[in-house]
C-alpha cells in the first residue's frame, strides 16, 4: 500500500501546480489591502497637519488683528499730543504767537 502525501503537502502542490492564478490573485488582494491602508494612515496625518496648521493660522490672524489695534491706539493724536506736553513740556501756540509762513 502507497502511503498518500499529507494533506498540507497536498494543498501545496495543488496551489503551485493548478492554482497558481488564484494565488497570484490573492496577493493583488493583500496588496492592494495592504496600500489602502497606507494611504488611509497617510491621509489621516496629513488631515491632522491642516488641522493643526488652520488653528495656528487663526491664532496669527488674532494677533495680527490685536497689533494692527494696537497700532492705531498707540498713533492716535491726542496720545501724541498728550505725551508731547507731558515728557517734551511741548504747548500748542496761542494764536498771538503763531507765525504763519508763505511762499
Amino acid at each position: 500500500m502507497a502511503q498518500s502525501p499529507g494533506f498540507t503537502k497536498q494543498i501545496i502542490r495543488d496551489l503551485t501546480s493548478v492554482g497558481r492564478v488564484p494565488l497570484f490573485l490573492l496577493f493583488l488582494v493583500l496588496l492592494s489591502a495592504l496600500a489602502v491602508v497606507y494611504v488611509t494612515q497617510q491621509t489621516r496625518s496629513v488631515i491632522a497637519l491642516q488641522d493643526q496648521l488652520l488653528i495656528e493660522r487663526e491664532r496669527l490672524d488674532v494677533e495680527w488683528r490685536n497689533q494692527i489695534l494696537e497700532e492705531h491706539a498707540l498713533s492716535e493724536h491726542s496720545r501724541i499730543e498728550e505725551m508731547a506736553r507731558r515728557d517734551q513740556d511741548m504747548i500748542r501756540p496761542d494764536n498771538n504767537r503763531e507765525i504763519i509762513v508763505s511762499q
